[in-house]
């Protein structure tokens, strides 16, 4: 499958390959680094490992060994920009300041909020940061128009490190898009305006855009995909940006670096078919503009330097091959964001194009006995799939089941639709424009659902997946450098399809444990005993949630389908059961049994969906472990859902976890009179209704007296759980309580002498059994 251009690719692309490593080197670099670090590096280590690089440049003149200095300096590179990130991020204030700023976007919904970015100018620590700035959607003051300069005084709120086992890196990303605080304001209130609106060009053409495409006649799901694909504006329901995540499409609901290079392209090719001189140069100017209209955002940038690296290749008949124009444009992105490497989209970006450039031939050479000619034309569409592999696993639990035929059938389309929309925006013709919604109101509604699903991956075991990724960098390098690639190929689909086969690399259980997953205020509780298929209580409040879970089933290794048990109907414990339901196989669903006239799950419940109920006295086993029913106990009409909550006792040796749900002291006064919780040696409780004082009565502690309790709160949650009543109960009793929004989430584990404690920010403890246990 070699022709005579590719041949030129690999010759002129080949003393490249030293670079793929180096930036391979240099993206490791902010997941080994913790977020917390503040920066400071000791002298002595800095000299001394400037004298170890300086002892490697000889092997810049052997072409061999180049790549080790490449590498170490690039990587030392990113660690020094990580270093300064840190330590200016450390020194920015936080808490209640007085600020004064111009609002520099247009208003875009965020859920039930509306958000902006403020460019501050006062006080001088922040002048010159565009910090997001979040108001409440309705309210009695109108929002003020983009332009104008406020002043205010809010709490900046730095961003959080991700949970260390969920491969997400929230605050290196912050701090290298230079955007480490966000505001958040109960009311529009609260901004004074010191001056009339004094927009910019840019900004005057953001808003002209905006105004022209609020103007247009859309339905919700058209409107949501008509913004997203054109203006860069999220959709205002998480539903309709979850299902684009699980069909593998995601790249295409936001304005990335997709949508750029389709701009770009469709311009070159109209000035090349008018047979008009400064194609490229032309592209090149589309792609400015395009990127101004919609902001210059990272995965903006990063679409604009790989499309501009395109167009000079094209313009050259490719003497600039796609592999040196692909790498320096992300090395020249890499340079100035040092915490580029814990984007996902930087990442998946990348190793899809190494598939592309460089996996499609050996892939297609490996398969052309089956399909003919039709073996490149599939191998182009499968090596991208195949080389995000490992990091779809790694980065979100599983990769899209049907993500090579979605982008097959959705990519046309969005290749067609994006440069249209954009110019229906600008001169809306009446026929053209509902035929343009009713095509992406399609798309949205029937053509992508039809292809939602994660194939769960679990990657309790990660050095399969590691090498593997490496795999197909090592495999680019062969062939740039004219080597056989063969087995090398045939390696790394033979990998690939064990690991889909297998489910990934699991490690099964060896004791008792319960982890809360932070999921913000909900409640999603992850029970795992030996020999036993894994049990997930709840889901969070929706399809960002359930996504969370499924990293957490991943990374913890669960191979099999769970056993979902729903407590109650409210959606900070219900609202990711149908995005649930599609990313990850169910083995079975219970839901406790209520006796209201209508059905209180069908707000929440997937189609076709048909859980099995519970009441007190049902029970069940998951290998050593034995689970119970505790409350209702009895089919109820209640007005509040909560007390209806599912209450399971979890038993295993002489251990035992209470989960509470939402259940409220009422409910617990109640099993106290039916002669609970009964005599046992070792508890552990989860806290009921995020340890607000309406549960976690008194009484009731006592009578369990656990050693070990957990709340389910999320961090600043505007209820203000846990209450200091119920802390106060559990300190009295002397029981250590654990808070999953603090702890980024908090997984209680059976070990011998006692329970061990792992926080979801790295901390570890030990509980030793009291010494003298309930008979």
């Amino acid at each position: 499958m070699l022709s005579r251009s590719s041949l030129w690719r690999r010759l002129s692309g080949a003393p490249m390959w030293p670079l793929a490593w180096a930036l391979a080197a240099a993206c490791a670099v902010p997941w080994l680094a913790p977020e917390r670090w503040s920066g400071h590096v000791d002298t002595r280590w800095l000299i001394l490992g400037a004298l170890g690089w300086c002892a490697t440049l000889p092997l810049f003149f052997r072409r061999r060994w180049a790549v080790v200095p490449l590498a170490l300096g690039l990587a030392g590179f990113t660690f020094l920009g990580l270093a300064r990130k840190a330590r200016w991020e450390t020194a920015l204030p936080a808490g209640f300041q007085a600020l004064e700023g111009r609002l520099a976007e247009p208003w875009t919904p965020q859920g039930d909020r509306v958000r902006t970015h403020l460019e501050v100018v006062a006080p001088e620590s922040l002048k010159g940061l565009a910090l997001p700035l979040t108001v409440p959607a309705e309210g009695k003051a109108p929002l003020p128009a983009p332009g104008t300069p406020i002043r205010l005084r809010a709490e900046l709120r730095s961003v959080e490190p991700g949970p260390i086992f969920l491969a997400e890196r929230p605050l290196w990303r912050a701090r290298s898009d230079e955007a480490p605080r966000r505001i958040h304001l109960p009311s529009a209130q609260l901004m004074e305006a010191t001056g009339p609106p004094a927009p910019s060009l840019l900004l005057r053409l953001q808003a002209f855009a905006r105004r022209r495409f609020d103007a247009l006649p859309l339905d919700p799901t058209a409107r949501d995909l008509w913004g997203a694909l054109t203006l860069g504006i999220p959709p205002a329901q998480e539903a309709h940006f979850s299902v684009f995540a699980e069909s593998g499409t995601l790249h295409i609901l936001v304005v990335s670096g997709l949508q750029v290079t389709l701009v770009m392209a469709a311009v070159e090719a109209l000035l090349r078919r008018l047979r008009m001189r400064g194609a490229a140069g032309g592209s090149m100017v589309a792609g400015l503009l395009y990127s101004a209209l919609v902001g210059f955002s990272a995965p903006v940038w990063r679409g604009l330097f790989m499309g501009i690296a395109w167009a000079f290749g094209r313009r050259s008949g490719w003497q600039l091959p796609p592999a040196a124009g692909l790498h320096l444009a992300l090395l020249l992105w890499l340079l100035g964001h040092p915490a580029a490497g814990a984007e996902p989209g930087f990442l998946l970006a990348w190793w899809a194009l190494l598939g592309l450039l460089w996996g499609a031939e050996p892939l297609a050479g490996l398969i052309a006995p089956l399909l003919g000619r039709a073996a490149l034309p599939f191998a182009r569409l499968a090596a991208p799939w195949l080389s995000t592999l490992p990091l779809l696993a790694l980065l979100h639990g599983g990769a899209p089941k049907w993500g090579i035929l979605a982008n097959l059938l959705v990519l046309p389309l969005v290749a067609f639709l994006t440069p249209l929309c954009l110019a229906l925006i600008l001169l809306p013709l009446p026929g053209l424009t509902p035929a343009a919604a009713a095509v992406l109101g399609w798309m949205g509604d029937r053509l992508v659902p039809a292809f939602t699903g994660l194939a769960p991956l679990a990657t309790g075991i990660l050095w399969p997946w590691l090498l593997l990724a490496l795999g197909w960098i090592l495999l680019a390098h062969r062939q740039g450098t004219l080597r056989r690639t063969r087995a090398l190929i045939v390696g790394l689909v033979g990998l690939s399809a064990g690991l889909l086969v297998s489910r990934g690399t699991g490690r099964a259980p060896e004791a008792l444990s319960l982890e809360a997953v932070d999921v913000g205020q909900g409640d999603a509780l992850l029970v795992r005993a030996p020999q036993g298929d894994a049990t997930l209580v709840d889901t969070g409040a929706g399809p960002w949630t359930a996504r969370r879970v499924v990293r957490v089933l991943s990374r913890r290794g669960v191979r099999e389908p769970v056993h979902l048990v729903l407590t109650h109907p409210h959606a900070d414990h219900t609202g990711g059961w149908a995005t649930l339901s599609r990313l990850w196989p169910l083995a079975s669903t219970s839901v406790p049994i209520t006796a209201d006239d209508e059905d209180p799950w069908a707000p929440f419940s997937p189609p076709g969906a048909d859980p099995s109920g519970l009441l007190r006295g049902d029970g069940w086993r998951r290998g050593e472990a034995a689970f119970s029913v505790r409350w209702p106990a009895r089919a109820y009409a209640l007005p509040d859902a909560n007390m209806v909550s599912a209450v399971l006792r979890v038993t295993w040796g002489d251990r035992e976890l209470w989960l509470m749900g939402d259940a409220l002291g009422i409910q617990e006064r109640d099993l106290l009179d039916l002669g609970e919780p009964g005599p046992f040696a070792h508890r552990v409780l989860k806290a009921g209704h995020h340890g607000s004082r309406t549960a976690s009565d008194p009484a009731w502690v006592a009578a369990l007296r656990p050693e070990v309790a957990m709340i389910s709160a999320g961090l600043r949650n505007r209820f203000d759980h846990p209450h200091p009543e119920t802390l106060e109960t559990f300190r009295r009793e002397g029981i250590g309580a654990w808070i999953t929004g603090p702890s980024r989430g908090v997984r209680i584990s059976a070990v011998p002498g006692g329970w061990r404690i792992d926080t979801g920010d790295g901390a570890a403890a030990f509980i030793p059994f009291r010494k003298t246990p309930t008979p």
